[in-house]
């Protein structure tokens, strides 16, 4: 049984208009989540309504399976995505995805949900051209389900819970693939000890999101450099609780890949370079994380432009979870 209150409306207009003025909604118009649909999107991630993904202690709130479903609906979420919604609510709610702090900060960090495996051809998510935009119906909407439900049910609303300054569009939806048929690199989610066959969601809390653009660079060594420069100007946000294992995601273009390509480096390369520029004369970090492994990379994009975006972090661990194999739905 599902255990949301019923709402009746004479009209689609007429819910609309009520759920913009509950603020139920991130400004735009969303799905009706009605109960059959609610209960569809439960069966095709095999979960009962009542089943907790995980919650938030400072703020009392438990998150359902339901609570999930509802706003992967009203997000505008085929059943088939629920599985990867299910797996980023998880990761979000993780206890070091720290969605008190990185929900509530007057930075208005955001979260940015990368999708690997076989589930990104399977639902057709975008890891290629264009893919950080508008246009791709799983993208979209993955991301929008999380932030929905980040509203809606862990009370992060403008001027109570959510205190941004000015907060960032990014918070409306910010998902995207991992190209993983790019290159013979070794996919995120394997690196974090998953099978290539598994399918995962990482999710990491953006404090921004800065592009180390290097045009002029032919050779691996000078892109790391442009990359090491752009953190040095940004800082990486780390504290105690957190430990050493923050974690930089650095979303590498076709064309930088190329240089790296064609000199024969692996991603333990590129992270064994950059974790050197990191360090002072004596062997003590000066930028960046806190260990090698904190170089989270991930090929994506499209070609023409020569840049690598640098997801710099909020005070939050990024966090990958399996997404469970999906039921086949009526």
């Amino acid at each position: 049984m599902l255990q949301a209150d019923r709402h009746e409306y004479a009209s689609y207009d007429d819910l609309l208009e009520d759920y913009f003025e509950r603020g139920w909604t991130d400004g735009l118009p969303i799905v009706p989540p009605a109960p059959d649909r609610v209960a569809l999107f439960l069966e095709a991630a095999g979960l009962k309504g009542d089943e907790v993904l995980g919650e938030v202690p400072t703020r009392e709130v438990v998150v359902t399976a339901e609570h999930a479903a509802i706003n992967a609906v009203m997000a505008g979420c085929r059943p088939d995505y629920m599985p990867v919604v299910v797996a980023a609510v998880r990761a979000h709610l993780h206890e070091k995805g720290n969605c008190h702090s990185t929900t509530g900060t007057l930075s208005g960090a955001a979260q940015a949900v990368i999708i690997h495996g076989p589930v990104r051809d399977e639902i057709g998510v975008c890891s290629t051209d264009g893919c950080f935009g508008p246009g791709f119906r799983a993208n979209a909407t993955i991301g929008r389900a999380l932030r929905l439900l980040v509203r809606n049910v862990c009370r992060a609303i403008p001027g109570v819970l959510d205190r941004a300054s000015f907060s960032t569009t990014m918070r409306y939806s910010f998902c995207f693939g991992e190209d993983e048929e790019a290159n013979d690199w070794t996919p995120l989610h394997v690196e974090r000890g998953l099978a290539p066959t598994d399918s995962a969601v990482t999710v990491a809390s953006v404090m921004s999101l800065v592009s180390a653009t290097d045009f002029t660079s032919r050779a691996p060594e000078g892109v790391c450099d442009s990359i090491l420069d752009t953190i040095r100007r940004r800082g990486v946000a780390s504290d105690r609780w957190l430990g050493d294992e923050t974690a930089v995601v650095l979303v590498v273009g076709p064309e930088h890949r190329r240089y790296f390509d064609e000199a024969g480096w692996s991603k333990a390369d590129l992270r064994e370079y950059l974790w050197k520029g990191c360090l002072d004369a004596d062997g003590n970090r000066k930028i960046g994380p806190g260990r090698p492994e904190g170089f989270l990379i991930v090929a994506a994009g499209g070609p023409g432009m020569a840049e690598t975006w640098i997801l710099l972090p909020h005070l939050a661990l990024a966090i990958t979870e399996k997404v469970e194999s999906q039921r086949r739905t009526r």
